[in-house]
């Protein structure tokens, strides 16, 4: 064992090495959030520079050669945050070549955590947090988080409809039973037919219920009095996607076939 294995010469940049000492203040992070957001609410937290924060995570000298250099950063911020290592790996630690590639389809890909989850830790502001497609209600406050939520007013309030828990539970199954390609292409087919099946009959009374307290505002453009080329207007608009999830999940539990089941004609 050597104190000294990137070999550095300076004995500041080998102190730099060393694990940091807590800071005075804390946040918690949520499972998923992004990493450097999560830096800049603990900078903020404790009156610091992001910048300044954010390059304490790389010591200098070059990294090391063993597994340990991909949980250097990880260990070096649960120091600092004085958080456990296993919930600051729970964040979102993104490739950096296919991040910075694409930055802004990168962000488009994370979406903000529950409101009312953050509020009960003191956050007023968006979290973005990269979650699975499946993660689609905040089982505690039953709001709606799943894909196409970009703000915090697209996060519906789902409490009149424990239907989207039971709905959830099932896409989680999906996702753990059948290929994860198949679960997402399945569910692209369905939902562009149910779409269509609005446009040309309208919604069904279920769906009709839940797009009047979604989107009350929405709701006169798609009720079956509006005409076809008025409800094909406002088909794509996210409530709707919203509205009719359960009954896509249902449809996608029998046109999916699970990952261990034989292929037909086997």
């Amino acid at each position: 064992m050597t104190l000294n294995p990137a070999r550095l010469v300076r004995i500041r940049d080998w102190a730099a090495t060393l694990p940091p000492r807590p800071l005075p203040r804390t946040v918690t992070p949520f499972n998923g959030e992004y990493h450097l957001d999560y830096v800049k609410r603990l900078a903020a937290a404790n009156h610091l520079e992001f910048l300044l924060l954010a390059q304490s995570l790389h010591p200098p000298g070059p990294p090391p050669l063993d597994h340990t250099a991909t949980k250097l950063p990880v260990r070096r911020l649960a120091a600092l945050a004085g958080q456990p290592d296993g919930r600051i790996a729970r964040l979102h630690w993104p490739d950096a070549g296919v991040y910075l590639r694409d930055i802004a389809g990168f962000y488009r890909g994370l979406r903000p955590a529950c409101r009312r989850c953050a509020a009960c830790r003191g956050v007023h502001d968006p979290i973005l947090c990269k979650l699975p497609d499946d993660h689609t209600v905040c089982r505690r406050h039953r709001l709606w988080i799943g894909p196409g939520v970009r703000t915090l007013d697209d996060q519906h309030d789902l409490r009149p409809f424990p239907e989207y828990l039971r709905a959830q539970r099932r896409h989680q199954h999906l996702s753990r039973s059948a290929y994860p390609h198949s679960v997402t292409a399945a569910l692209r087919q369905i939902t562009k037919a149910v779409r269509q099946e609005i446009i040309a009959d309208g919604l069904w009374e279920l769906a009709q219920q839940r797009l009047r307290h979604l989107a009350p505002a929405l709701w006169p453009h798609l009720s079956p009095a509006a005409s076809r080329f008025v409800r094909a207007e406002h088909i794509h608009d996210r409530a709707v996607t919203v509205g009719v999830y359960p009954e896509v999940i249902e449809r996608a539990q029998s046109a999916v076939r699970p990952s261990n089941s034989p292929r037909p004609g086997r």
